[in-house]
């Protein structure tokens, strides 16, 4: 055992100054996080609402000319890129459950516009702007 006996807590005093500094530093560091994981966040969403609202789009555009098994395989490639995206998010700034309903809301839409494209060609564009809509309230929801 050491001859120094152990300091008598009488005998330290913090500086209350230097650990309100610590603690403000620390706050501005969480909240410059958040609002730099809130921007990422937004521009990711509608990012994948551009997206998919170019992808269906697309399917209007030159669907005449592609078979739609080969529709059918980009379509499963874009899904899979939503559920890879869902499993690993860079920052949670995006609530799981958020992520889940836009992305069972955005399927919604997209199999009406599907569905419906086929008899009435005015239903791509009109599925285009509310995907894209889906993903734009779910960027305005993280965001508030």
């Amino acid at each position: 055992m050491s001859d120094q006996a152990a300091p008598d807590m009488g005998d330290n005093v913090f500086d209350t100054a230097q650990a309100r500094a610590a603690l403000d530093a620390a706050e501005r560091a969480s909240t410059a996080g958040r609002r730099t994981a809130g921007r990422w966040a937004r521009r990711y969403l509608l990012g994948f609402g551009a997206v998919s609202a170019g992808s269906v789009l697309a399917v209007w555009a030159i669907s005449p000319w592609v078979s739609s098994a080969w529709w059918g395989v980009g379509y499963a490639l874009l899904v899979l890129l939503f559920t890879v995206w869902l499993r690993r998010q860079p920052v949670r700034a995006i609530p799981r459950r958020v992520l889940f309903l836009t992305i069972v809301a955005w399927g919604i839409v997209f199999g009406a516009t599907m569905s419906f494209g086929l008899d009435y060609p005015v239903a791509y564009p009109i599925g285009a702007a509310a995907g894209f809509s889906v993903w734009a309230a779910a960027a305005w929801w993280v965001g508030r």
